[in-house]
């Protein structure tokens, strides 16, 4: 009995000297473990540094929509002809929790809620397996699976108003502020909606079109076939290829008018013996306002891998400008910068080039009377959720040290422990 237990004490002698070679060094090459220490404390922030920031995780919600469009059709009809039959031939789909159908004019939406531990991958394509076995009427559009996902929704959205037209306003906001945005680095996207859009419309008169004894399919296929702009192939002259086109589009609306859309009697009928063409808007979808007045709005969408806050940054320096640019703005409007002589030509190339380096932002070049304001911003809620944690972190830390030092009245031995916890977060 004896025997056994020194020869236990003895290994157990054996295993804790070995530990103690192992870990020897740590005491032995403090300059070797400070290093490493080191190392993995710059890395650690260089990893930090490169985090990337969403106001949701990437989490896939077990939804699915199934959207069939039905033009020109009743609620009723869209519920009975496509709404049911999808509903019932979907119904039989492997965990599926609950399925829910909105029926609106010319619409059909089927929602199906699976479990979470469902494979989404595999149940869109059991979906779309039964689908295709549906009997849906003539003039059905394909149904397409929708599938929703946090991170498409828009990073911001800014107002564009003011005392110009919503036709001005939109074609601001598409041609100037959009294609300015979607230049940016992590920006995918830039959508705008509300405002007016420009539409030719053709209004024909059902009777003076009874009495030229013509028809809306003739009219339609004149009009198609004057408004044209196809590639007619190419012409080789010697070495050079030149790319030939026919062009042949409808410039004014003087010009649709006088078209010529038929004969009677020797006489060419044009398209305003039967009608009427005008320049109006498209039909309005959305109204939006800012501050009760209606206004333009753009939604900025981010990049799948981009930051959400230093895109943000980016976006707003780039629409109302940086500090440094409306500091220079404001003296500019005070009068306190000082024009470069005239004699002296490099010093006026100087302030023209900064001139238009401190006034390349948006806002700036709006005409009078336009204005934009920030409607919302993802990226303020996640910064200051992101700087709360770290100031509930320091606080936390501070006040763990500050604990062990009451118990351990040791000022080197806390030291080592209060070293230990930033260095401990900045290597995980």
């Amino acid at each position: 009995m004896n025997s056994d237990s020194e020869s236990s004490k003895g290994r157990f002698a054996e295993v804790r000297s070995e530990i103690s070679r192992t870990f020897e060094i740590t005491t032995r090459r403090p300059v070797a473990i400070f290093m490493v220490v080191l190392a993995v404390a710059v890395f650690g922030y260089v990893s930090y540094q490169q985090l990337p920031l969403n106001m949701m995780p990437d989490i896939s919600y077990p939804t699915l929509t199934v959207r069939t469009e039905y033009p020109d059709t009743a609620p009723e009809e869209v519920e009975n002809l496509i709404s049911r039959p999808i509903e019932q031939r979907l119904g039989v789909v492997s965990n599926l929790v609950g399925i829910t159908s909105i029926s609106r004019p010319g619409l059909s939406d089927v929602i199906l809620e699976f479990g979470w531990d469902t494979d989404m991958n595999d149940a869109v394509q059991t979906v779309r397996e039964n689908l295709d076995r549906t009997g849906l009427p003539r003039g059905v559009n394909r149904p397409l699976i929708l599938r929703y996902d946090p991170t498409q929704d828009p990073i911001m959205r800014v107002g564009l108003f003011g005392k110009a037209d919503l036709f001005t306003l939109r074609q601001i906001a598409e041609e100037e502020i959009k294609q300015e945005l979607e230049a940016l680095k992590g920006v995918a996207a830039a959508r705008v909606k509300g405002g007016l859009e420009e539409e030719i419309r053709v209004e024909i008169s059902e009777r003076q079109l009874a009495l030229m004894g013509l028809n809306i399919s003739t009219i339609n296929r004149r009009l198609q076939e004057e408004n044209v702009n196809l590639a007619g192939g190419s012409l080789l002259d010697g070495q050079t290829q030149y790319l030939v086109r026919t062009l042949n589009e409808f410039q004014t609306i003087e010009e649709i008018a006088d078209l010529v859309v038929g004969e009677r009697g020797g006489i060419e009928i044009r398209v305003k013996d039967v009608g009427q063409v005008f320049r109006t808007h498209k039909e309005r979808e959305i109204i939006t306002r800012v501050n009760g007045v209606e206004s333009v709005e753009l939604e900025i969408f981010k990049e799948a891998d981009a930051n959400i806050v230093a895109t943000a940054r980016r976006v707003r320096d780039r629409l109302f400008g940086m500090p440094e640019q409306l500091e220079y703005v404001r003296k500019l409007k005070a009068g306190e910068i000082e024009r470069a002589k005239s004699g002296d030509r490099r010093a006026q190339v100087r302030q023209f080039v900064q001139l238009k380096e401190m006034t390349s932002f948006i806002a700036f070049s709006l005409p009078e009377g336009i204005q934009m304001e920030l409607l919302s911003d993802q990226s303020r809620f996640i910064k200051s959720s992101v700087d709360e944690v770290k100031q509930t972190a320091v606080v936390g830390g501070l006040l763990a040290i500050l604990v062990l030092y009451i118990f351990l009245r040791n000022l080197s031995h806390t030291a080592i422990v209060g070293l230990a916890i930033p260095i401990s977060i900045v290597a995980t």
